[in-house]
């Protein structure tokens, strides 16, 4: 079961990796945006930092839907055919972030700019 911590959502036992490693990073530059924005009041980078923690979301949300598919054996999957699914999550998670049909990025920027 994932856990929620400081560093991110963690314990999905089917990540690769490189996916982690990736995700780590990407955390790690999110919280990095998140505070220089709130100190220097620049409403326009916290917005689009919020919309890129909205995207992280959406793609973690996306690869455990992807992860829960039930997979035969008739066609292999190399890792060719994971990178490229990772990528098109990622693709598909920034467009409807962008999009701002959840509302998930309105909420923390909402949030955020109260305190």
């Amino acid at each position: 079961m994932p856990t929620v911590s400081p560093t991110g959502i963690n314990g999905f036992a089917n990540m690769s990796a490189a996916q982690a490693s990736r995700e780590q990073q990407q955390t790690g530059k999110f919280d990095r945006i998140l505070q220089n924005a709130m100190r220097s009041r620049d409403d326009k980078k916290l917005r689009q930092t919020c919309e890129d923690l909205e995207s992280v979301f959406v793609y973690r949300l996306l690869s455990a839907m992807r992860s829960s598919i039930p997979r035969s054996d008739f066609i292999t999957r190399g890792m060719a055919t994971e990178t490229f699914e990772s990528m098109l999550d990622e693709e598909y998670a920034k467009t409807i972030s962008r999009q701002g049909s959840l509302g998930l990025a309105d909420i923390i920027y909402q949030q955020l700019t109260r305190k």
